[in-house]
């Protein structure tokens, strides 16, 4: 099978909102930072953990990655950053996705 009908074949499974409020049950966050979700899809759980826990004094940057250009562009409306690229080639450098 081609690369490109391996991706295709791979299909896309966004996590469902309902997990996202498991995983804001599990997590302590304490001040701010970084999150990076190497496979963002449309990068709405990320938004809606971070969502979950943005205050004054905590601020959440979101960094996505995903393979797909049409789901890294939905991505880009609801993370502060997001490239459309394979994880491997990404390097975060002083809290710069390159």
């Amino acid at each position: 099978m081609s690369h490109v009908g391996n991706k295709i074949r791979a299909g896309f499974f966004a996590t469902p909102e309902r997990q996202g409020e498991y995983f804001t049950q599990l997590l302590e966050v304490e001040g701010s930072g970084v999150w990076l979700d190497p496979t963002c899809g449309e990068g709405e759980i990320l938004k809606q953990l971070s969502a979950a826990f943005q205050k004054e004094d905590c601020r959440i940057t979101t960094y996505g990655v995903e393979l797909d250009k049409g789901r890294a562009d939905k991505a880009k409306s609801v993370l502060d950053h997001t490239i459309n690229a394979p994880i491997e080639s990404m390097v975060i450098v002083r809290g710069v996705l390159l």
